[in-house]
């Protein structure tokens, strides 16, 4: 098997390896949306302090 061979099997299975995970990810993020009854949880706002959540919290204060 010359290098290029086994240069395009490494790469070829990073990628298949790589689209398998996204499958997974994206199944175990629409069980835990139905889990939460398909309500959406922004966690960027929440984290960067511009969502309502963080606005809400320091009008509160």
């Amino acid at each position: 098997m010359s290098k290029e061979m086994a240069a395009v099997l490494v790469f070829g299975g990073i990628a298949v390896f790589s689209v398998i995970m996204f499958v997974l990810e994206r199944r175990a993020v629409a069980r835990r949306k139905a889990a939460r009854g398909g309500r959406e949880i922004d966690i960027a706002s929440i984290l960067a302090g511009t969502g309502d959540t963080a606005q809400g919290a320091s009008a509160q204060k």
